[in-house]
């Protein structure tokens, strides 16, 4: 896989956390953005995204890619309080308590390229 920048923005009430598969981690605070730098060694990434209020984990999404398959997950609860929107390598994805969005073609990621995300409230 070539390198793969990963752009967050958190226009939500709650504090984000990433976590990547490969140790790397960022934080968003309410209203803020983030990004994370991957390059060709980084392959099969999941970045796990956890919504915290207060301190206390509430939601847990993910975003991940390799040169097999990507997609996203809004984190999928009861209650819908968090959406998404986004891109990966100009496709373009979106969701609002759907789970995980399979993105299409499969190799979409094979050689790298750009991921970005906009989370809001439901």
């Amino acid at each position: 896989m070539g390198p793969v920048t990963f752009n967050i923005h958190n226009e939500t009430k709650y504090n984000l956390r990433v976590q990547s598969s490969n140790g790397a981690t960022a934080e968003a605070v309410a209203g803020a953005s983030t990004s994370l730098g991957f390059n060709s060694s980084d392959t099969n990434i999941t970045n796990a995204m956890r919504w915290y209020q207060d301190g206390i984990c509430i939601l847990q999404g993910s975003v991940a890619w390799s040169a097999g398959g990507s997609g996203a997950d809004d984190g999928w609860t009861t209650s819908n309080i968090i959406c998404m929107s986004g891109e990966m390598n100009g496709e373009c994805f979106a969701a609002c308590n759907e789970g995980w969005v399979e993105m299409q073609p499969y190799m979409l990621m094979a050689n790298g390229g750009e991921v970005s995300v906009t989370y809001t409230n439901a």
